[in-house]
């Protein structure tokens, strides 16, 4: 289980129990910090919390604070700013030297149940979505903080305070820029600031063979919150008790050897059949399919004889697979796959953190103004087409 689906698990017992809980999520980072814009924290009356917002230095204040600010039930923008080097700043143990902004709600509200249940509705039907909310009103706006909309992956309105109004239109255009970049985004405007969040359901990855190895992948890769799905034509292997951690188990159709599994550009594959005429086969009804990540495991005198025996070529096919961390444990194959995986899914190198030619994380994407949250700017650059609000 992963953060989100943890939230939305602890969200369900406390709507179940009608126990009061707030939910505090990142909107926007300037800087450096340990969380990214999206990141949630789920918190109960008694300080118990779900989920987090950095890396153990904010959640203390936030829990403390976070039922006297959304009192009344109203929703509250906090800021913290350790990039001052005076000691003041580092009042709460950030050593990231940047600025980040947490909206605070009241999870009893309709835009908190309706934003969860948006959450939980990409991941059942594992499509992408945005949500965009307002962060910042300014003076006399006609929006409100927390006001929101819900867009599925094709920009259609899913609800939310904003659907069906001027303001629909426009975030419909951002929602899908983002979509498209695959970047959360925060839209300046003169009336405010809306945070546009990318909603992506986690990796879709496909394991072909349950031998033994197979075992910590599959640990591995759900502990991380992946949609698993493990294939394999041996009804002794292919057991959803051996695979408690897998989303489902499908046993092979030798003359159908995809039957049954569903296998888009957006998938992850990982062939470790240790069997060559199947791992053969197989490749050449993935290869067309051209898949997100396609990896085989096994040496590379192995991956030229495969790719001799089907008469093709792979110049995306990662085999050997995996990253080069010297992996002998079935334990440490997994990581090494899991690892090449992530980067590959970041569009990173895989190499060393401390060799890397620049910033951790890129930075947030703003549209419009650069003022300051709740600072107007001296000339706003409206980044919505919203003259008909």
């Amino acid at each position: 289980m992963d953060e989100t689906e943890a939230i939305l698990a602890g969200w369900r017992e406390v709507e179940a129990t009608g126990e009061a809980a707030v939910l505090a999520t990142v909107v926007h980072v300037q800087g450096s910090a340990y969380r990214r814009p999206g990141a949630r924290m789920l918190i109960r009356r008694d300080g118990r919390h779900v989920g987090s917002i950095s890396g153990g230095c904010l959640e203390t204040d936030v829990c403390r604070r976070a039922w006297w600010m959304t009192e009344g039930g109203r929703p509250t923008l906090r800021v913290y700013d350790t990039t001052s080097e005076d000691d003041a700043a580092w009042e709460f143990g950030l050593g990231c030297n940047g600025v980040v902004h947490v909206l605070l709600e009241r999870a009893d509200t309709e835009p908190v149940r309706q934003t969860l249940a948006f959450l939980a509705d990409r991941r059942a039907t594992r499509r992408p979505g945005c949500v965009a909310t307002v962060v910042h009103a300014a003076a006399d706006s006609p929006l409100a903080v927390g006001d929101r909309l819900f867009l599925d992956e094709g920009g259609a309105p899913r609800g939310g305070e904003l659907c069906g109004t001027g303001w629909q239109s426009a975030l419909r255009a951002q929602a899908g820029e983002a979509l498209r970049g695959g970047r959360s985004r925060l839209v300046h405007t003169p009336a405010g600031a809306v945070f546009v969040e990318c909603v992506v359901p986690p990796p879709a990855l496909v394991i072909f063979g349950a031998g033994h190895d197979a075992l910590p992948l599959v640990t591995l890769a759900a502990q991380l919150g992946w949609h698993v799905t493990i294939a394999d034509g041996r009804r002794g292997f292919a057991r959803a008790d051996r695979f408690p951690g897998a989303d489902r188990v499908v046993l092979l159709s030798r003359e159908q050897p995809l039957a049954g599994l569903t296998i888009d550009g957006d998938s992850i594959v990982v062939l470790m059949t240790h069997n060559f005429p199947q791992d053969a086969a197989l490749l050449r009804a993935l290869l067309p399919l051209r898949p997100r990540y396609l990896g085989v495991l096994g040496s590379q005198s192995r991956r030229e004889r495969l790719l001799a025996e089907i008469d093709g070529a792979a110049a995306d096919l990662h085999a050997p697979i995996g990253l080069d961390i010297g992996a002998d444990t079935p334990e440490l194959i997994a990581l090494a796959i899991v690892a090449e995986i992530q980067a590959e899914l970041s569009g990173r190198a895989g190499g060393k953190m401390r060799l890397r030619d620049g910033p951790i994380h890129r930075p947030v994407e703003e549209i419009g103004c650069a003022a300051p949250l709740g600072e107007p700017a001296e000339h706003p650059v409206c980044a919505l087409a919203v003259g008909d609000v």
